[in-house]
Order: structure tokens, then sequence, then C-alpha cells
């Protein structure tokens, strides 16, 4: 604000005026300023003397203004210092937590020469070895569980961790899966189409059983499949019957081995669909059995073996000769089949259709004989007797691991090729429980055989071999009376995490539920520590993307961590972690502060054996349709704390001098905080003594000798605004922190420290401040002392809210202001006044009375819109900006805007103006020159700092009209006219970026105007 000039007179109207007055006094004088002779010259000295008492004069308006604010004793804002938050890293191999004291310094990389920017840690920590390892989002009522990357957490010192959305469900990928999976080695050895029954049991309550079964096969619920080549494969067919399930394979797929859940087998799954666990979470079983059968869907009788073998020869399952077309003794026929022969104990039935082939070893044709009435004795051919070479006699064999034993001893089955009629044979035998598979010709499977032990006419001359021929050939299992095995494998998977419960399914009475619900019911963040956070304060620091959230969409957190029940079974319960939480529920960057609980247990929590401690949402809203925004974390640090910019110096001793002893010179300035102690004790009585001890509003230091006199009682005097309300007693004073002094009463309106010989004051104080604390990410990274096993310290955030002292001129502004507000928010003028009286890094401000966060309409709330000094580049430091806005009104505004939410900081949205003009000018040659000014004018016009029409920039809900740059380009030398001109406008706004129509621009009452991309054209006329 500048004062009226009263004299607005200058050298020539000085002279002016002289040579008007001159010819009326001094006529015979020659007044010339051009060529002054000595009267002239006298006279210019004179105006140049009067100049100064002129400038002296139009200052007094100014004077008097200032010597009226200085009566009101305003002061001058004093420099504020910068805030942040640093992670301590311990080295590697650090077991044992370490102290962080409070005053610990840390200093920020500055140019060689300058001074260091020190910071010092606000309070004490504990830094832990314990790190986060593992992170989950859970939310129960949509049945997800979603892992946060390892690399979101990974190394503590880590500084470019990808951010992660906290409680956000639907946008990533859920995790979360409700099975039962059963697990057979030879039951489900299948390749072929099958029939799988499962027996389900509930021994307590068997008229559950059904129900049970049908709820297992409604579709609705549940799916059915087993792990093929390609994955997971459905069953065809699923239905109940009574106590089992039925499932039908009609699909010619083996069911593979595979590992789940750490135990190898071949495996049957029933998966709960999306959702739908609910229906199911009642089933509860204490038993499970499983019988497989053939299912003879082609009707093809059977199922072929793997292989087939004559003794080393593989055959071709159409048609084969078993043993040969010329078989000898121990002559083996080989017969392989993975499917049946695993179904130890089963019925197995061989079929094949068997005819025999005449195979003769010598030419049997003889020449014709040539016939004649008389013939000699050897002219006639004698008839060559032939011997009929057949199988007598076979052992069917098997391999039980140590050797080849009898599989029947059934004469029918030993006498099969021996003189049967061509017809369709079979063998059933039970398949042995112990056989094995072994290798035979380099094929690993399970083997029978059938070994020639007898061969008719096996030495005879001019034999013909009856070589037995199969064709069709094909086994069948069974198992008598549909027999159920118990299963090998029965494991659940319910959140992330295997349970074996292969006991409870084989032994009656131990009763167990497949399908399990997540624990919790709000949704929840999860973190798991590899050692426990022990002891403390342990501060974790969270990293937020700063975004809006209104009042009522501030979400309820309480933290929880796994700690012993304290049972003789030592199962783990969840308990309350008392925290303190600067995020604010996550909603802004913060520490969680907490002291770690004796009681952490290592549990398994989705899987991994960990130290867990969890995050609630209790109020459930990052679970409704209409939430509020996921928080975006752009990185935990453990071992983090507050940092201020400040140099602390204790117990100094000023010396007393000015009027009666009551004024203070620190040594060093300008002062951010400071306690000020006095020793009283030789002028207070015992009694006197005790009442202060007693007394909650004073703070006392007593010091005695060993004999238990006191030799020192040092009172904490109170710092007030000023003396006017204080009392003779009252121990006050007055701390001027721009200049270092500290004011004590006279006697009458505060008390005057007691005279001594000795130095009976002493000032624990702060230095510090300015915008030189106002640095970036990771700048702060030198411990001032060295800390034992501490490796690293950084910043993870920027510092901000440093600002240096306010100018006498902006003091000059404020002081009226505090006269008419008196430091209470009532009007939308007294809130901006307040914000700039909160911190000097303020460049705009904004007051939208009964306004809310989505700049609509709502009684009771006030959004302040600010806008940081260095404009879009300030806003780096704005979380710590509102904070301090925020916690500077909220404490001089009405209790009815003091509830959450109400009172709402907000930064402006930037409307990013692109111009577009077509200029034409006269000459060519000002085509080049009149482009580059005119986007140089339109940068400047729509700079929102020193933009505007004044200069003085861009007000916050200001706009333009696309009218007035008509004007502002035709005023740039050689523009014959605009031809024309368009204005895009995009609102920038929470890292969106929308087009707007510009004749709406009025109504975004929180609107920046800044610079877009301009383009202009120039036309010669």
């Amino acid at each position: 604000m500048q004062p009226p000039v009263i004299d607005q007179r200058d050298l020539d109207a000085l002279i002016k005026q002289m040579a008007k007055l001159y010819p009326y006094y001094t006529p015979e004088w020659r007044f010339s300023p051009e060529d002054p002779d000595p009267g002239t010259a006298l006279f210019l000295i004179f105006a140049g003397m009067f100049q100064e008492n002129i400038k002296r004069f139009n200052q007094v308006a100014a004077k008097n203004f200032m010597a009226f604010v200085n009566m009101f004793n305003f002061p001058v804002l004093p420099a504020k210092p910068a805030r942040a938050y640093v992670t301590f890293k311990l080295s590697e191999g650090a077991e044992k937590p370490v102290l962080i004291p409070a005053g610990t310094q840390v200093s920020a990389d500055v140019p060689e020469g300058d001074e260091p920017v020190v910071f010092e840690t606000d309070g004490s920590i504990l830094a832990t070895p314990a790190y986060p390892v593992a992170a989950y989002n859970v939310s129960s009522k949509l049945d997800y569980i979603c892992k946060i990357p390892d690399e979101c957490l990974g190394d503590p010192g880590k500084k470019d961790k990808p951010p992660f959305a906290l409680l956000d469900f639907p946008h990533a990928l859920n995790l979360q899966e409700h099975s039962l999976y059963l697990g057979h080695g030879d039951l489900f050895n299948i390749k072929d189409t099958a029939v799988v029954e499962l027996e389900f049991r509930n021994s307590l309550k068997r008229f559950k059983e059904p129900s049970i079964c049908a709820k297992l096969v409604d579709l609705e619920y549940t799916e059915w499949a087993y792990i093929g080549e390609t994955g997971w494969q459905a069953f065809d067919e699923v239905s109940a019957d009574g106590n089992k399930v039925i499932l039908k394979k009609t699909k010619r797929l083996q069911i593979k081995q595979a590992s789940v859940g750490g135990s190898f087998s071949r495996w049957i799954r029933c998966r709960a669909k999306a959702e739908k666990v609910a229906g199911i979470c009642d089933i509860e079983i204490d038993g499970v059995g499983a019988g497989v059968a053939f299912y003879d869907v082609e009707n093809r009788k059977g199922i072929e073996p793997d292989m087939v073998f004559y003794n080393d020869v593989q055959q071709d399952l159409t048609g084969f000769y078993p043993f040969g077309q010329y078989f000898v003794q121990y002559d083996a026929f080989y017969l392989s089949s993975q499917e049946v022969f695993s179904k130890k104990g089963a019925d197995v039935s061989l079929r094949f259709n068997l005819k025999h082939v005449a195979n003769s070893l010598t030419d049997s044709a003889a020449e014709p004989t040539d016939w004649k009435l008389v013939m000699k004795q050897e002219e006639m051919e004698v008839p060559l007797k032939t011997a009929e070479v057949a199988v007598t006699a076979v052992a069917w064999e098997y391999w039980n691991g140590n050797g080849w034993v009898r599989l029947s001893f059934d004469k029918k089955h030993e006498e099969i090729f021996y003189r049967q009629a061509d017809q369709e044979q079979s063998i059933v035998f039970k398949c042995p429980a112990d056989l094995e598979e072994t290798f035979v010709n380099e094929q690993y499977n399970y083997w029978i055989r059938a070994r020639i032990t007898s061969i008719q006419n096996n030495y005879a001359a001019n034999s013909v071999y009856r070589s037995p021929w199969l064709e069709g050939i094909v086994l069948k299992y069974e198992f008598v009376n549909n027999k159920k095995h118990p299963i090998e494998h029965c494991l659940t998977y319910n959140n992330v995490e295997y349970r074996d419960m292969t006991e409870e399914a084989i032994n009656a009475g131990n009763m167990f539920f497949p399908f399990q619900s997540l624990v919790c019911r709000h949704p929840s963040f999860y973190l798991g520590f590899a050692s426990p956070p022990l002891k403390g304060p342990v501060s974790m620091f969270f990293s937020i993307k700063d975004q809006k959230y209104p009042g009522e969409d501030l979400p309820f957190i309480e933290w929880e961590y796994l700690r012993s029940n304290g049972s003789a079974a030592e199962t783990a319960e969840w308990s309350v972690l008392k925290t303190v939480d600067e995020t604010r529920g996550f909603t802004r960057s913060g520490t969680v502060v907490f002291a770690g609980p004796s009681d952490f247990v290592r549990s398994s929590v989705f899987g991994q054996e960990l130290f867990w401690i969890r995050a609630v949402n209790r109020d459930g809203k990052f679970e409704l349709e209409q939430k509020p925004a996921a928080p975006i974390v752009k990185g935990i640090y453990m071992n983090s704390t507050r940092v201020t910019q400040q140099v602390s110096i204790k117990n100094e001793a000023p010396e007393l001098a000015g009027e009666i002893n009551k004024v203070c010179q620190l040594a060093a300035l300008p002062v951010i905080s400071g306690e000020v102690w006095v020793n009283e004790a030789r002028y207070l009585t015992e009694a006197e003594k005790k009442l202060f001890v007693d007394n909650e509003l004073f703070s006392v230091s007593e010091i005695k000798d060993g004999e238990g006199r006191t030799n020192e009682f040092w009172i904490k005097w109170h710092p007030v605004d000023d003396f006017l309300d204080s009392g003779p007693e009252d121990r006050h004073y007055v701390i001027d922190r721009s200049l270092g002094k500290i004011y004590f009463g006279d006697g009458k309106n505060g008390k005057i420290p007691p005279l001594s010989d000795v130095k009976n004051i002493k000032v624990k104080y702060s230095i510090g401040g300015g915008t030189k604390g106002n640095v970036g990410p990771f700048e702060i990274k030198n411990l001032q002392n060295s800390i034992a096993f501490v490796d690293e310290v950084f910043n993870p955030e920027p510092a901000g809210g440093g600002c240096d002292m306010e100018t006498v001129a902006n003091a000059l502004r404020r002081g009226p202001q505090i006269l008419k507000h008196r430091n209470r928010a009532v009007t939308a003028e007294d809130f901006e006044w307040l914000v700039r009286q909160a911190s000097q890094n303020i460049a705009r401000v904004k007051c939208l009375p009964n306004i809310n966060l989505q700049m609509k309409k709502e009684t009771g709330c006030v959004a302040i819109v600010i806008l940081p000094k260095g404009g879009n580049a300030g806003l780096a430091v704005f979380p710590e900006l509102r904070q301090q806005v925020e916690r500077y009104v909220m404490e001089r505004t009405s209790g009815t805007l003091s509830f959450p939410g109400k009172i709402q900081v907000i930064k402006p949205a930037f409307l990013e103006i692109s111009v577009y003009a077509v200029l034409v000018v006269k000459e060519v040659e000002n085509v080049a020159p009149v482009e580059k000014e005119a986007v140089d004018r339109l940068n400047e016009y729509l700079d929102p700092l020193t933009g505007g029409n004044t200069g003085n920039g861009w007000e916050i809900g200001q706009s333009p009209h696309i009218s007035i740059f008509y004007a502002l380009l035709k005023s740039i030398s050689n523009v014959n006219h605009v031809e024309k001109v368009s204005m895009t406008v995009y609102k920038i706004e929470d890292n969106l970026r929308t087009e707007m129509d510009p004749n709406n621009l009025a109504n975004l009452l929180h609107g920046m105007v800044t610079n877009g991309s301009h383009s202009v054209d120039v036309k010669v006329l």
C-alpha cells in the first residue's frame, strides 16, 4: 500500500514556478536555467534542498501510519524454518535397534563455501533393523487379496520405489482363491475317460452329507477341475448322489502330476467361484474317500495299453504276435498301462480277440506226382508227417520292485493261448498292491508280462507253429462294491495359504472347513516384517501422493498387530496396536509411530511366516461403490522422523541490558523457538518452592547438593505478546525473534528478574529459518555427528515451509488487517489474511465460503485455495504448506469449523490458456519480429504471478476474455490489424487435463491462469 503523495512538485515544476514569480519580485534579474548566472545557480541549489524537504514531507503519512501500527506492537513476522522427514538407514548386519535422540543434526548438501543447512530431529525414535518385506491389500467384503509388488518395498534405502495403490481392490490382480485340493498318485492317474466318485463324510451330522454334496456340485458356487497338460481342465459332467460327488471325464487328457502346496501328486480341485464363497463357507467335513472307474463313452469296451512288446520288439496294437511268429521257450509278451495298473486293489480285466496263425519253418509244398499204371516204389510221394507247435502255458507276472513275480496262478489264464477257439478272450485279476513301475526296453511304466513256460512239440521236425495273434486288446478296471479309498493328500487353499488337512480327511472326528473367508471383516492393509519391530518409538513414514479428500471421505483407520494369545496351543490373535498416525488415514504423507509390543509372534499369513501388523479401515469406506480415491503410496520408509531446519543453543546466559535491566540480547538470531529459565532459589521460601513444584502451570528444575539443600531452583517463564495484561508477579517475557531480544517486565506489568551476582538467567533456543531450507528430495544426506550402525540418511520428500523474514512493506499492509480480524477468522477476507500470516511462502490466496472440496455449495464448509510462491514449481512443497495453514487457521476459527473436512486447503486448478492469432502487417520484414513479440506479449500477459493488466499477476478465480487479446496484440508496433484470435483452455487438476469451454471460465472459482502453447501467424497486407 503506497501512501498518498502530498506534494507532487519536482525540479521542473519548481523551475516553472520560479519563472512565473521572479518578474514580479526581481524584474531586473535574468533567470536563465539553461545558462545560469550566480542567482540562478543559487536557486538551483535551493531547489535541490527543497526537493529533499518535499520528499520528507511526502513520507510523513507513511511515518505516521508506521507509528500508528507500532502503537499496537504488530511484530514483523520472523523467518520460519523448513521441515521435512528424514530416514535413517541402518548398516547391513545390524541386529539391535539404534536410538536416534531428539536434536540429532543432519544437513543438506550446499555449494562449496556456503554454510551447511542444518536440520534437527524433532523427537526421538528407535531405528529398528526390522523392515517390511511383504504387503497386501485385503477386502473381506469383496473377497479380495492383492499383493503389493516386492520392488515397492525393497531396499530400505532405495530411492526410486514404484508407487502403489493402498486399499484399491477392483484395479489389481486378485490372489484370493478358495479351493479344496484332493490328491492321489494312483487313483487319479487317469488319461482315458473315467468316472471319479468322491465321498464326503460328516460323522457328527450324517443328515447334512447330501446337502453338502449338493452345494459342492452347484455350478453357481463351485467348479471342479483336474490338472492337465495346459493347466486346469474342467470336468465334463458334475453331479451328486447322496453323499457322493460324481465327476465324469469324457476327454482323453492325462491328469498330470504337479506340486500343490509343497506336495507332489495328481490333483482334483474344487474351487469356489469369485465372490461366492459365502454360500459354501458353512460346509464342514471330517472325511473324504475316492473311487474311480473306466467311463465307456464311445463303447470301446476298455482302454488300450500304452505299449506292448514281444521281447524287445514293439508291436502294433491293431494286431500283433505277442510271442512272435516262431516262439521259443521263455519268450515274453510285455504289456504296460499307467492308468490301469496304477489302480492298486482294483479288478483288472484284459480282453483281446485271439486267433492262431499257422507258420512253418520249411516249405511244405512237394512236386506233383507223375502217376502211371505201373510205378516204382521210389517214384511214389511219401506224405511227410508234421508236428504242431503250440504255447501250452504261460506265466503271468508283474514287477514288485525287486523282481518279476506271479500275477495269477489260475490255470485258465496260464493256458489261454493253447488250443483256444478264435474268439474274444479275457483274464481278470486283482491289481497287486506292490506293483511298481520299472524299465522295460528303456520304457518306464507299470508292466505285466506273459512269459512262455511250456511249448508243445518244441523240438519236433517238420513243425508248424500255431502262433497266437491278438487284436482289439483293451484293459478295464473297477473296484469291487464301488469301494472308496482314502485320499493321499487333502489341502485347502484359502486366503493365499495352503493348509494340509490330510489327517482330518482320513481320520474321522476332526472336523474342518474346506472353504474359509477372511477373518478381518473390514478392508485392511497388511505389512509383514522378517523380524519383530520391538520397543520404540518405531516410526514408519508413508510418502503419499497429494489428493483431495472431503471431510465425509476421511477414512477411519486403526492399527493392529498379530500376537500370541498365551494359550498352550500358541495360536495367534490380532490385537490393537496403539499408534500416532500423522497420515490422517493415509490421506497425506506422514509417519505412523508405535511402540512394538513384546508379544509379537511369527505367524503364517497369506502363506508367509512373518511378524504382521495391519491397518484396518473400520468404517469400510474403501469398499463402498462411491468410495474415496485410493491413496497412492510413493514409498514406505522405516526409521523416519520429522526434522526442522534449525540449530539449538542450550543454556545461554545472556547479559541484562537496557532500562532497569529488563532487556536480554541473544548471541544468535533469528530465533525460531526458545525457553527462558530464571534461577530464583535465593528469593523463594520452601513453601513457595513447593507451590511451584505442585503447580502444573509452571515447569521447574531443582538442583540439590549432597545434603539435600537446594542450590538452584529454575523456573520456566512464560512468553506473551505484550505486557498489557501482565501483573507485577507474572513471570512473563516478550521475545523479538527477528532481533534476538528478550524483554522483561518493569515490576508493574510483568515481574523483573531478580538481581544476582551470578548469572541467574539461561535461555534454550533455536536459530534458523529461511527459504534456504527448502531443499529437494534426497538432498539431506549428511550426519553432522556419526551414529553407530547408521549407514545413511536421506529425505524421501522435499523440505518445505521455510520462509524469510517478512518485509516491512508487507508488515504495514498486514497491520491494519489485524485490527479488523483480531486474529479470528470470521469473514472470507479474515481467512485470507490469516493464511498470509501463516506463511510468507504464499503468492495467492482465495477463500471460498460455503464451498466444499468438490467446488459445490455446502453450508458450513470453507475452501481455501492457495498458490505457493514460484507458481506451479512451488507445488512440490504444497503438502507441508497446507499443514502449516491448516494448523494456523484451525486455532483461530470458530469451533463449528474445527470438525474434520470443514476447512479444506487446496491447490488451484490451473487454466492452461493457449492462444492462436492471425496478425496482418504491411511490410514483409516485420513478419518475424512481430511474431516473436506477439508470443512474448502473450507469455507475459498470461504469467500467473507477473502478468495481467497491471503486471501484478492474476488472482485465483480471475480469467481473461478473448476480446482482451485483440487489444493486446493490436498494440504491437507494425501490426496493421488482428484478423483472428482463438483461445483453447485446458483445466489441469489432480493430474488430469480436461478441455474447457472458454465461455465458462468464470464458473471455475478456484481457477488460476497460466500459459499454454501459443501460436501466431503473421500475414502481409
